[in-house]
């Protein structure tokens, strides 16, 4: 379901001045918690200026020393680039200009002993089209902030999967911390074994593998009205 805390900021910032006037888009904010080691995230919010690592994970105050950020491209032979923490910027990998954009998940891995609570803040996208590459491991999450079954809530339906495609969630808080869900029919309600692909929170990530001979997509649509 879409997080609550999110759809108590609904509105402009007209609206939020006590005005009669909204906005046809939804705004507020999402919060992720990052436990010691490695973390799977998305950010499903449309962030000002824009989805940096360095806009979105502030710097400055060396909070985030240490840390690194993994980026991954099914398209790319060694896919794999980072973003790590310095005192006052990120480097090794773009300086903090790479994107966690709606639908694109991250890796990001907290070096410390200690679980941080972050917060991405922005505006819910009305559309977006995730590609899924074919033959591929393609790492995404929910372009729209909710949680759940990806089969059944229709924030993040999603009803064409090929035979042979699967799901890996990802909880850091677990001894074995994969989930692997595997789409046994066309991916609808009853052909997926071990259960419906469920995202364990808002803004978590997961590895998507396409199996199929051609690329698909995973389209999310939004409306205050939902």
């Amino acid at each position: 379901m879409l997080l609550s805390a999110l759809l108590g900021a609904v509105g402009c910032v007209s609206a939020l001045a006590q005005t009669n006037v909204y906005s046809a888009n939804a705004v507020g904010y999402v919060n992720v918690t990052l436990y010691p080691g490695f973390n799977l995230v998305t950010d499903p919010l449309i962030a000002t200026p824009n989805n940096a690592i360095s806009n979105l994970l502030v710097n400055t105050n060396g909070q985030y020393k240490g840390w690194t950020v993994f980026f991954y491209n099914p398209l790319n032979a060694t896919p794999y680039s980072f973003d790590s923490g310095i005192k006052s910027a990120w480097a090794n990998g773009g300086g903090g200009t790479e994107t966690i954009n709606p639908g694109q998940a991250v890796w990001i891995n907290n070096p410390s002993n200690t679980t941080y609570s972050i917060t991405f803040v922005g505006t819910v996208p009305t559309s977006v089209t995730t590609p899924l590459y074919h033959n591929a491991f393609n790492l995404v999450g929910s372009a729209i902030p909710a949680s759940g079954d990806m089969v059944t809530n229709s924030l993040m339906l999603f009803s064409n999967a090929t035979k042979g495609d699967s799901v890996f969630t990802y909880n850091p808080t677990l001894g074995t911390p994969y989930t692997l869900y595997s789409a046994t029919g066309k991916g609808i309600t009853t052909n997926w074994a071990s259960g419906n692909p469920q995202i364990p929170w808002v803004g978590a990530g997961l590895w998507y593998e396409n199996s199929a001979g051609t690329n698909n997509q995973w389209v999310q649509n939004y409306s205050v009205s939902q």
